[in-house]
């Protein structure tokens, strides 16, 4: 990420006097000699974002699952996209080392001293050098989607994050997911329009969640992308726009008529985005969680949803 300096890459931001407490006492920008391999590996599980890594891999790997692929092409399609997030969650916490010790996110493993900058950039590059293989071993036009898609991710982290264009890795990242769904299967089906569509939406409303808790932090150490330039209120303004309308497309976009699940699924969209607009001013983090709920609805719908690829 420009902007700011990273660690020296043989030593880690330190942390506390053990490894079961390694948040207590530490404290971000000294520097202390790099943690024992136990404290390591705690750290590179942390440092690889292991919610998001395993959501977005289950995800992927149930809706290719559901094209009718089964096992064969779920276990490289999930190995693929493990080692793609695993790649883009070090890479993100290498990047923001620095910054992350700035503003004394003491949740961060390299704030804390579980590992060191040099180990978490290694295990980035390791990742993404398995990618390459696991990706094309799904197809070469599956392949190439899923590493276009990784690269995307890759250029947030290291470059788009701090710009006005900061949700367009987030969109080609998301909307890539039914195309490669698509492309992996013989023949070469085709994504339906209206799921690539609810996808990139997805993905702009899972940048602005992602963001929101952290935008005074992320401002007063210089990051500046789209939800950062639009401020708090705005954003928890703006969040269940585009959750609403990927929610319409998933209801409305398939052919034959939405059935009630459709529909008590977009009800139940529609219901978390209120909640989060009621309770965003009282409760900050309530935007947050009101987000993450519609997010897994409309992910569920799209999972289940006939006509995704065809």
């Amino acid at each position: 990420m420009t902007g700011s300096a990273a660690p020296p890459d043989d030593t880690a931001i330190e942390g506390g006097p053990d490894a079961a407490a390694p948040l207590r006492g530490a404290r971000p920008g000294r520097l202390r000699t790099a943690p024992g391999p136990v404290r390591t590996a705690a750290g590179l599980v942390l440092a690889c974002h292991p919610g998001p890594t395993a959501a977005v891999t289950a995800l992927v790997t149930a809706l290719v699952a559901l094209t009718g692929r089964g096992p064969a092409g779920a276990v490289p399609t999930a190995l693929a996209v493990l080692t793609g997030q695993l790649s883009v969650g070090w890479c993100n916490d290498a990047v923001d080392a620095a910054r992350d010790a700035a503003a004394e996110r003491t949740a961060k493993p390299i704030v804390a001293g579980l590992v060191t900058v040099r180990t978490v950039r290694a295990a980035s590059l390791a990742a993404l050098a398995a990618c390459v293989p696991l990706s094309l071993a799904c197809g070469p036009l599956a392949g190439a989607t899923h590493l276009f898609a990784v690269a995307a991710a890759w250029a947030y982290n290291l470059w788009l994050k701090c710009t006005a264009a900061s949700w367009v890795p987030y969109a080609a990242g998301f909307g890539a997911v039914p195309v490669f769904a698509a492309a992996g299967m013989p023949g070469g089906a085709v994504p339906a329009w209206w799921a690539v569509l609810a996808a990139a939406l997805l993905g702009c409303a899972a940048h602005l969640a992602n963001v929101l808790p952290d935008i005074d932090a992320d401002v007063a150490t210089g990051v500046r992308g789209w939800p950062q330039r639009l401020g708090a209120a705005r954003v928890r303004a703006v969040l269940p726009l585009p959750l609403l309308a990927a929610s319409v497309l998933l209801v409305a976009g398939p052919p034959g008529p939405a059935g009630a699940a459709r529909w008590l699924a977009l009800a139940a969209v529609a219901a978390c985005a209120a909640a989060g607009l009621l309770l965003g001013r009282r409760m900050p983090r309530a935007p947050f969680a009101a987000a993450t709920g519609a997010a897994a609805v409309d992910v569920l719908l799209l999972a289940v949803t006939p006509g995704v690829v065809s």
